[in-house]
Order: C-alpha cells, then structure tokens, then sequence
C-alpha cells in the first residue's frame, strides 16, 4: 500500500471511507509494522500527521520517519506513495525531524479527531504512543503560534506534494 502512487478526485462515499480507513491504519500500527526501525525512546517520533480542516474537507499529510509521505482528503482521494521522489522524502524526513523538536508541546492521546474548519491538528506517532496539537491555521501560518515552524514544514512537505503532480501532468 505505502508504495503505490495514486492521484483521485472524490467521487464517492467508497473513497471517503477509504482515505479514512488509511488514515486510521496508520494511526493504529506499530513501527515495527510500518517496516521502520526506530530506538526505544518512548519519545522518539517515527510519523506525524498534519491535518488541516477546510469548508469541504479535511486534508491528512501522512509523514513518516523513512519518507513514506502520503495525502488523504475525507471526502477521498489523494496521493499515496510520494515519498517515492526525493524532495517529497526529504521534505518528509525534515518535517519529522522537526516534530521530534516540539514532541514536549503536544499531549498524550488515544483518540484522533479531525480538526475543525480552520484548525490545524498534528498527530505526532511516537514510540510510546500518540501525541496531539492543535492551533487555528492562521496563527500557524503567521508565526503566531509556538508550533508554527512545525507548520511550516509540513507545508514544505504539501509544496513538494504539489510540485511533484505538476511535473507528472506536464
């Protein structure tokens, strides 16, 4: 599954279902599932996720350790296995590199909501289990917040996203 790329529009509520059972995949397995090798720091994050709230749909950036970097949209759709290009893994990588940095800002959780419209919620994917954030998208982006440089990255991450669909469609 993390090795296929794949490009869809939402058409239906198969596709909806689908991207949030990915999203709740990933939430649930363990590194060792996911094929990566991490130490035992209860800390230590291997993933993060980036889920932005809009008026039509939440938008899940899906970052792990190894560059596995993947996009789900709740309404379906999105791309699977970008971290397959360089610059999406090394985006991917630096955005987990830079969760590791504000782990002690998030919480402990064991549930995982979507954000709101305009919100912003990192799931950080530690070894000892999962970590939550949330801010308002705008704080984020305008440096208002203590997690905006995590923000920023992960935007980083959506731009190589980005480009990279715009060099496969020319």
């Amino acid at each position: 599954m993390w090795g296929r790329k794949k490009d869809t529009q939402p058409t239906s509520e198969d596709e909806a279902e689908g991207s949030a059972g990915l999203r709740r995949l990933i939430l649930s397995t363990s590194p060792a599932d996911l094929g990566l090798t991490v130490d035992a720091d209860p800390e230590r994050v291997y993933g993060v996720l980036m889920e932005t709230g809009y008026d039509a749909a939440v938008v899940t950036i899906v970052s792990l350790i190894d560059g596995t970097t993947s996009m789900y949209i709740s309404t379906g759709g999105g791309t699977i296995g970008a971290g397959e290009h360089e610059p999406v893994a090394e985006a991917t990588r630096a955005f987990v590199a830079m969760a590791q940095v504000f782990v002690g800002q998030t919480a402990p959780t064991t549930t995982y909501d979507l954000p709101a419209v305009g919100r912003v919620r990192f799931q950080l994917l530690t070894v000892g289990g999962g970590r939550t954030a949330e801010a308002a998208e705008d704080d984020l982006g305008h440096g208002r917040h203590p997690l905006s440089a995590l923000f920023h990255a992960g935007q980083d991450v959506i731009t190589q996203i980005r480009l990279l669909s715009e060099q496969q469609s020319s």
